[in-house]
């Protein structure tokens, strides 16, 4: 069969084909191609020719209704092709008689053209792109500018210099009573807005929460335990401003700024360091919730195991005794795995100081001992070359080694801080320690500036805890008000050691012990032997006495013009305090003639002097180290004995003068109290034994 003749390409003069009809004359029904849309067109057409494309495309589109009705193509003429052959056909066709129109009916739909916006030359978009770009930098520059007086002013707070005055300055961490209520409560009773509306709180809050541009965005992989980071930041902030050991346990400018890395960062801080400070942090803030008080009416104030009333209690857990337990699961679960165990040291540490603020006795006891014991495998009690000569299997210290000079004075205050913590708290009670000090071999903290600064001091020019001469040989280049309050710390613990080994070591014909000096003892004596007849007495007491007057120069003053030196302060408290231990037991206050008696008096009174002078400066003493508390109630517990034997005596002398003073201390420790229940506590007890000696109350608690 032939092959049929493929038509012309030509549109409008090719062949015509034998059913005379033109190829481009469409069949009734037939749907034609149309040219192709320029949309689809590349994109590297000028925007000129798509304009105008479209324009043509809009009028070629374009059908009349007719045509639309009958699906006829059109040819967008006016009128178009086919409604002129429809209507010369009906005319020629057409029936004697018939009205038809004269012209064809061809209607078009109005087209509703859009007017296109004038293109934008590409000079003009250059500029406005430059002008963004320009306004964008501009915003830039703004954020980094408040970034950077951000840190600024957190290198100003935690710099040596302020740190030297951090316990001291009004404008920094000495805090004025009438001025300090914006960044943390005046008492217990203040109002505080619920966990819901923390971030309402912040921003309430004038100077308690800054904001800070590195927080705005909350992390993906945020613990969910943990606060936000905006109120997380706030609490951590008011944690170093006004503890007075928060920049000893860690190095404040390393740690703010690892608050800003993520949290699945390696450097960032464990979660149970994290919750610890938030828990201590509480008491610096009214954003969040702390513990009340106790009710003393119903538990009695020296109560130890307080946890049997706090089950009877029908009230949800505050905001910073959710965060102890979550601190000390944490801790717990990062100790049995071995991860990070320099800062479960800390966490436990910081724990220890929520404890002892709120007279969690059992818990403090517990977790002091656990610090220091931990502290052992790490390797922190001891320093080469006094290391162990045992052949082990274990290393000396599980820990690596530290990387920097800071991370490892950073561990060396960490250990000395559990320390302090174990040896104040021991003092409370008549148990045995959970650290010998003869398994301490290591060096005394650098100075605040030295660490801050990561200054490498050789061991040379350091001293030993085991040094012979430590407590009455302080070298000027190393000593500051930090290292004296560890070494108050060793006399205390040296003190408590002799009262508790004395019998023992006497039964045992200890040399140290037997060997007796002509010192009178008292005729109301029930002790056998009076220990301070020992060659070991003589010397503590000599070592006391030495202790109080080798203060160097620059750190015999805790007070200096209308600043308070935490450290310093307590170091003084605890020396005197280490005085009435050790001649409390021994003491006959009934005896004019009595040495111990006279000297538990005199360090009484030199506390209730320490207490006047703190009293009458603008420091608010809420911010007093938490064992001042303890401090001033064992100088009200002697004071009372003298009372005691002052209205048997019917002295109305000594009855009114001791009875201002006991007065006195007792409004301090009220005061304290407001915001710590150890100082509570302390109050009360003793204002019940002011009473037990037969004198009126004094009504400052009720």
């Amino acid at each position: 069969m032939p092959k049929a003749q493929q038509p012309s390409p030509s549109h409008s003069t090719g062949p015509v084909h034998s059913n005379g009809t033109h190829p481009n004359v469409l069949k009734r029904n037939q749907v034609g191609s149309l040219p192709p849309s320029p949309a689809l067109l590349t994109s590297s057409r000028p925007v000129t020719k798509c304009v105008s494309a479209t324009h043509s495309c809009s009028s070629r589109c374009s059908s009349t209704g007719q045509c639309r009705r009958r699906k006829l193509k059109c040819d967008a003429k006016r009128p178009c092709s086919t409604c002129v052959r429809s209507h010369s056909h009906a005319v020629s066709h057409a029936p004697a008689g018939a009205q038809l129109p004269s012209a064809p009916e061809c209607t078009f739909d109005e087209i509703h053209e859009s007017t296109a916006a004038p293109s934008e030359t590409p000079k003009n978009k250059y500029e406005r792109l430059e002008n963004r770009i320009s306004e964008l930098e501009a915003l830039l520059r703004q954020k980094e500018n408040s970034a950077a007086e951000h840190d600024i002013q957190h290198q100003a707070i935690f710099s040596p210099q302020a740190r030297e005055a951090q316990s001291s300055s009004p404008s920094q961490h000495s805090i004025s009573n009438g001025n300090s209520h914006h960044l943390y409560t005046g008492s217990r009773n203040t109002s505080r807005s619920p966990l819901g509306k923390q971030e309402q709180g912040i921003s309430e809050t004038s100077s308690g929460a800054p904001s800070h541009t590195g927080w705005d965005v909350l992390w993906p992989n945020w613990p969910p335990n943990l606060p936000e980071p905006e109120l997380l930041r706030h609490l951590v902030e008011v944690f170093f401003l006004f503890h007075p050991h928060a920049t000893r346990l860690f190095h404040a400018t390393s740690f703010l700024a690892s608050l800003s890395l993520p949290p699945a960062h390696p450097r960032f801080p464990a979660p149970p360091v994290l919750h610890a400070i938030c828990a201590v942090g509480s008491l610096y803030t009214s954003i969040v919730t702390s513990p009340p008080l106790p009710n003393l009416s119903e538990v009695e104030p020296d109560e130890i195991f307080s946890e049997r009333y706090r089950s009877k209690e029908e009230r949800p857990d505050s905001f910073a005794e959710q965060q102890v337990k979550l601190a000390r699961d944490t801790a717990q679960r990062l100790e049995f795995l071995g991860q990070d165990l320099l800062q479960v040291l800390q966490a436990n540490i910081i724990l220890c100081w929520f404890y002892i603020s709120h007279s969690k006795h059992v818990e403090l006891f517990i977790t002091a001992a656990h610090s220091l014991r931990l502290a052992v495998p790490l390797g922190l009690n001891m320093c080469p070359p006094f290391n162990s000569i045992t052949v082990s299997q274990r290393p000396a210290s599980i820990l690596p080694p530290a990387r920097t000079v800071v991370e490892d004075e950073m561990r060396r205050n960490a250990f000395w801080l559990a320390y302090a913590n174990e040896r104040q708290h021991g003092c409370t009670n008549g148990w045995a320690h959970s650290m010998d000090d003869s398994d301490i071999s290591q060096l005394l903290p650098l100075r605040g500036d030295q660490y801050e600064q990561g200054a490498l001091v050789t061991p040379h020019d350091r001293q030993w805890a085991h040094a012979k001469d430590l407590l009455v040989n302080h070298p000027e280049n190393q000593i500051d008000s930090f290292i004296m309050y560890i070494k108050s710390s060793i006399l205390i613990s040296r003190v408590k050691t002799f009262n508790m080994r004395f019998r023992t070591r006497h039964y045992n014909g200890d040399e140290h012990i037997s060997t007796f000096h002509p010192l009178p003892m008292s005729p109301n004596s029930t002790e056998p032997v009076d220990a301070r007849m020992s060659t070991g007495f003589v010397e503590l007491d000599s070592t006391i006495s030495s202790f109080l007057t080798s203060f160097p120069p620059h750190l015999r003053n805790p007070i200096n013009n209308n600043t308070v030196d935490n450290h310093l302060y307590t170091a003084c408290l605890i020396s005197h305090v280490a005085n009435i231990i050790l001649h409390d037991p021994h003491a006959d206050v009934r005896i004019s003639g009595c040495i111990s008696a006279l000297k538990i008096l005199t360090s009484a009174r030199a506390i209730l002097d320490l207490i006047y002078a703190v009293w009458s400066t603008s420091f608010d003493i809420t911010l007093l180290d938490s064992f001042c508390s303890f401090c001033w109630f064992t100088a009200g517990r002697v004071l009372v004995r003298f009372l005691q034997a002052s209205i048997e005596a019917n002295s109305q002398d000594q009855i009114s003068t001791l009875r201002a003073e006991l007065d006195f201390i007792l409004t301090a420790l009220s005061k304290v109290g407001q915001r710590y229940a150890m100082a509570y506590r302390c109050a009360k007890m003793l204002e019940d034994r002011m009473v037990t000696t037969g004198g009126p109350p004094s009504g400052v608690m009720s």
